[in-house]
């Protein structure tokens, strides 16, 4: 009779254990974490250009900061007097140079509402690239710490234009989680190919975005994030190369009377 008893014990444990997958805790707690509280946070984008047109290059760099609050009010940012400047200076040269490029301009547009609130929460998007079965998972560490390995396949989003012309494309996530199921850091990788014409019209390009987290305050955010961006066409004739770092610190909000 103890036997049995040990027995139906023992089988508890391993349906518990079996049950217990790295897809379902990440799916639990990316659902703990679709209550965000209010978050203050400065933001700094390292933005690196590289851009080639009839195998003539041309170059840029900027560095832009800002400061981001999110609350039930909604969003407020705060540029440097600093950065608006040299984003007019830029455009003045450029109207005597046309061939320069506009670093500082394309950073701002990076930092757009829409990519704020983004990097600010990230629940729901990795929700959306984690839905279904991962392709892969194992146990293994992450900078010296235990954590899980998931690994999902996505398709990439393209233009119309892209889409239409399209021969080949694929995406993979690979995420790291804490036994808990929360984000620890992730990867995505994805690539494509087409052709316009049977002899001309060869595009192609990659995007490699890795990320580490921050989960504080029923949030999800970005901590770092390092995209490389590449795509050309005609062969390489035309090359586009976007190299692009954004760091997310968390700062203390300020009191509003």
């Amino acid at each position: 009779m103890r036997i049995g008893v040990y027995a139906v014990a023992l089988l508890g444990l391993l349906a518990k254990a079996a049950g217990a997958d790295g897809a379902s805790d990440l799916a639990g707690r990316l659902q703990a974490l679709r209550s965000p509280g209010p978050v203050a946070a400065t933001l700094r984008l390292e933005l690196r250009l590289e851009r080639t047109l009839h195998h003539k290059s041309a170059n840029g760099q900027a560095t832009v900061r800002l400061e981001v609050e999110e609350n039930d009010r909604g969003t407020n940012v705060h540029w440097e007097p600093a950065v608006l400047r040299e984003a007019n200076e830029e455009e003045r040269q450029h109207d005597t140079a046309p061939d320069r490029l506009l670093p500082v301009r394309e950073a701002l547009k990076e930092l757009d509402p829409v990519r704020l609130g983004h990097l600010l929460d990230q629940a729901g998007t990795i929700a959306g690239l984690t839905k279904g079965a991962p392709a892969e998972e194992a146990a293994e560490t992450y900078e010296g710490h235990a954590a899980r390995r998931l690994v999902y396949r996505f398709q990439p989003r393209l233009s119309w234009t892209a889409a239409y012309y399209l021969k080949h494309s694929e995406g993979r996530f690979t995420i790291w989680i804490a036994a808990d199921g929360t984000p620890i850091a992730s990867e995505s990788l994805a690539s494509f190919e087409g052709k316009t014409s049977r002899m001309f019209g060869r595009f192609k390009g990659t995007t490699r975005i890795s990320t580490r987290y921050a989960a504080e305050g029923g949030r999800l955010r970005v901590a770092e994030r390092d995209m490389d961006e590449a795509n050309s066409r005609e062969d390489g004739s035309e090359e586009e190369h976007t190299v692009r770092r954004f760091v997310l610190e968390r700062r203390a909000a300020e009191v509003t009377r």
